[in-house]
């Protein structure tokens, strides 16, 4: 490698999965900073992209995938030169899964020098997407009855936690995999529902029970069957957050439940936030992650390796992966 070149994975065609090669290193635009790289976060808003059918738009082929990382502005910005970042690409050919990310300078934020690379990549996109969900858009109260859907993923895990921080009154966890599940009592879950395999009639029974009454929350990353039995098991005026839909594009709601019990259901998508509102959630968690209030389950994986990465992220690993490119 030369000093006009870098390691990265790249995307050659959409629907591919990323080859790692040596590529030309990008520089800085104006308005732009160049980053090295330390760690980038993979998230399943990079495989959606890279299949094609991303809502809002693929960069032209060959690019780099990535959509957050972090590390250390060396050219730009003076106000951020040599300053340890969490980065956002917002679209660009330049992605974060390479040693070096040429970014738009309003797109970095500093992070605490006591929260390491990883642990930063890692709880962007998932943990602002739990923050906001929980704190902004359902507005999560002292005392309520919240359920967690899809709580054995990095985002549930997180949810789970924030829902205790904002002092639920009672937090039910529900997930796939009963063992992964079990851990989500150690992150301040009350109890645990095993969805796999479920009808909604047998999982809204579930639920209430797990409650120990109607749900007043439901944090939905997973739409489908399991967001079916969650509105069934809802309370009145109950607060319904979907972001994902990792059990189905589609559910079948009652006309009346959503209007006898007058639910509110409402959709989050980081990309549709603003970077202000982004970057305070950001800020939040980075500070509860640094005091220890906070934590995420990363599995840190040479850059090489991003071909084996991407596959096992495409199965909806429990850990969020962070590639780290060689030193």
């Amino acid at each position: 490698m030369t000093e006009t070149t870098m390691w990265a994975a790249v995307i050659d065609r959409l629907g591919a999965s990323p080859t790692y090669r040596e590529i030309t290193r990008p520089t800085s635009a104006p308005g732009q900073v160049l980053v090295q790289v330390s760690a980038a976060a993979l998230n399943p808003v990079d495989l959606r992209i890279a299949s094609g059918g991303f809502y809002g738009g693929v960069p032209e082929c060959p690019y780099i995938p990535g959509s957050e990382g972090v590390g250390v502005v060396t050219a730009g910005s003076r106000q951020l030169l040599g300053k340890r970042v969490r980065f956002e690409t917002r679209g660009s050919a330049s992605g974060a899964l390479a040693e070096w990310a040429a970014v738009d300078q309003t797109a970095c934020l500093p992070i605490p020098d006591q929260l390491p690379s990883a642990t930063g990549a890692a709880l962007g996109v998932a943990g602002m997407a739990a923050w906001i969900s929980l704190v902004d858009k359902v507005r999560l109260q002292r005392g309520e009855r919240v359920l967690i859907l899809g709580a054995t993923g990095p985002v549930g895990q997180l949810g789970v936690q924030i829902a205790r921080l904002l002092g639920a009154g009672r937090i039910v966890a529900a997930g796939r995999d009963p063992q992964v599940l079990a851990k989500t009592l150690e992150l301040g879950a009350d109890a645990v529902v095993a969805i796999a395999g479920q009808t909604v009639e047998d999982l809204q029974a579930e639920f209430t029970a797990a409650a120990g009454g109607p749900l007043q929350v439901v944090f939905d990353p997973v739409w489908g069957i399991p967001l079916q039995a969650a509105l069934a098991a809802s309370g009145q005026s109950a607060r319904i957050v979907n972001l994902g839909q990792s059990a189905g594009a589609e559910a079948t709601l009652s006309s009346a439940i959503v209007r006898g019990r007058q639910l509110t259901i409402v959709g989050h998508s980081n990309p549709n936030t603003s970077w202000k509102g982004r970057a305070n959630a950001f800020r939040e968690l980075a500070d509860h992650a640094e005091r220890g209030r906070i934590r995420i389950e990363v599995e840190e994986l040479p850059l090489p390796e991003v071909a084996s990465a991407w596959a096992r992220q495409a199965s909806s690993p429990h850990a969020k992966l962070v590639l780290v490119p060689s030193p």
